[in-house]
């Protein structure tokens, strides 16, 4: 073999081999734009699920479902998931969570920072454990009976979104 044919082969397997690694790097390009678009629709779906939860519980909550013991059991239910490690409160807010679910007669600012800090857990704890939405729950419980006790209204405040 001379030299002419060995540079002809190296040339054509070269080629080859290039033209076959462009096409399967477009090829994968394509398949994770078609995955990062899946992602974006299951974001969506999940978020979409998170939100008619929290909305059902607000319905519930503003209903006035809760009797004494269950309102009990919530309450105990919020103290497991607070000492919880994983949760994702500070350690001041769930300090703050703590003694506000410790107390029996909150004033509507309490029950809206109980909301606050109940709607937080749940929003960023809810793919942990679905017991996260006890905590929003008895928040929706107290805050309708902080509003029908100290300010003689039933509806949810204008401005609750964080």
């Amino acid at each position: 073999m001379d030299i002419a044919t060995i540079l002809s082969t190296i040339a054509t397997v070269t080629v080859a081999v290039g033209t076959a690694t462009y096409w399967l790097g477009s090829r994968l390009a394509r398949i994770e734009k078609d995955i990062e678009a899946l992602r974006s629709g299951f974001n969506r779906l999940a978020n979409v699920i998170t939100n008619t939860n929290e909305i059902t519980i607000e319905y519930l909550g503003l209903r006035g479902i809760l009797d004494p013991n269950e309102a009990r059991f919530l309450r105990t239910v919020i103290k497991s998931l607070a000492s919880t490690a994983t949760n994702p409160l500070t350690p001041e807010e769930r300090k703050r969570l703590l003694e506000l679910v410790d107390k029996d007669d909150l004033t509507i600012e309490e029950a809206e920072e109980l909301y606050r800090l109940a709607r937080k857990l749940y929003r960023e704890y809810i793919e942990e454990t679905p017991d996260a939405a006890y905590a929003l729950l008895y928040a929706v419980h107290k805050r309708r009976e902080a509003y029908m006790r100290h300010g003689g209204q039933t509806t949810q405040p204008t401005n609750t979104q964080s």
